[in-house]
């Protein structure tokens, strides 16, 4: 009796055993199976993501997704984006909505002890800001002095909105709204002068309605910078390290001096890493459950993490954003590549 109770002990550990297992590894299979890679975003700006005339996305979200498309499915156009509020992250990675979160999400350890979702690693840096209605001959922030701000409640934007105005003596007025489209939409209906959030997100903001009677300025002052991550579900092990890694792979080819317009070019390598990269040596990539020569495709196509910043939010883009902080730790910034061994 008592050898039975403990093979069913046993059994049921295996099986819960086997069952966390699968849970691990079910990202890329649910990915293979649909056919196809679904990332969330935030599709009230085009700075993430915008679809064109011609019914193409562009944008630097719909660039990262394409690039994880092609790696798993060595197919560029085997992704959907999917619009996902900050607050819903957690549950549309929870209930498989999307496989993996892209921009405008900073890590907090309330969201990372409490929720599903689980930070992959850095994608690029940020930085709040304000986006005003601007005032004639303003020439500081004094000029702004107790004006009402826009900011999403019980976010880390409004706590740094408030110790900004403090320092500063200001005497802002937070006026906090469940998410970034109801704050934006309190902003366009000038119920407050201010709104603060990311610059990428304000400055797709900007963009999106100007006249005669509506413009917008974005000022120079820096709240804070921050850094923006990628998520993938807590419960999917395999695809949080399997994402990392295609990421990681835009940086360190720039690193490594390869980009869309050499990439032909790389033929006789000898250097471990970059032949594990460019899947030279296929057994690496082929572990991950990945396409060998997803890099020299990728890159091809959208070129390395600097391309793809460049053009998306950088000098090639209507937007003009400094790389700074996103330029590689050898051109003073904060991009870390790791080797691929």
């Amino acid at each position: 009796m008592k050898l039975n109770r403990l093979f069913a002990g046993f059994l049921c550990c295996g099986i819960l055993f086997s069952n966390n297992l699968q849970a691990a590894d079910a990202g890329l299979r649910v990915v293979n199976t649909r056919g196809f890679v679904r990332c969330g975003t935030d599709l009230s700006t085009a700075t993430y993501a915008k679809k064109g005339k011609d019914k193409q996305w562009y944008g630097i979200d719909a660039d990262l997704c394409r690039v994880l498309a092609t790696a798993i499915f060595g197919d560029s156009n085997k992704f959907e984006l999917v619009n996902v509020p900050a607050s819903e992250i957690s549950k549309a990675l929870a209930d498989s909505s999307i496989d993996v979160m892209l921009g405008n999400n900073a890590l907090s350890a309330g969201a990372e002890i409490k929720g599903k979702a689980t930070a992959v690693d850095v994608l690029y840096y940020d930085k709040q800001m304000f986006l005003a209605h601007p005032l004639k001959n303003a020439e500081s922030m004094e000029a702004y002095k107790g004006s009402n701000v826009c900011v999403v409640k019980n976010s880390a934007d409004m706590a740094n909105v408030n110790d900004f105005s403090r320092k500063y003596n200001l005497g802002l007025k937070l006026l906090s709204y469940n998410n970034l489209e109801q704050a934006k939409a309190a902003f366009f209906l000038k119920r407050c002068q201010l709104f603060s959030a990311n610059e990428i997100y304000l400055r797709g903001v900007a963009a999106m309605i100007v006249s005669a009677n509506n413009t917008y300025e974005l000022l120079p002052e820096v709240i804070s910078y921050r850094p923006v991550y990628a998520y993938t579900s807590r419960d999917n092990a395999s695809l949080r390290i399997v994402i990392k890694w295609i990421f990681n792979a835009l940086s360190l080819a720039e690193e490594t001096g390869i980009s869309s317009k050499n990439i032909d070019a790389f033929i006789g390598v000898t250097n471990g890493s970059t032949r594990n990269l460019l899947g030279i040596d296929p057994q690496l990539w082929e572990s991950y459950r990945l396409h060998p020569q997803w890099v020299r495709q990728s890159i091809k196509e959208l070129g390395n993490f600097g391309e793809i910043y460049e053009r998306n939010l950088g000098q090639d883009s209507e937007y003009k954003i400094p790389r700074e902080k996103n330029n590689l730790v050898q051109n003073n910034g904060l991009i870390i590549a790791k080797p691929f061994f």
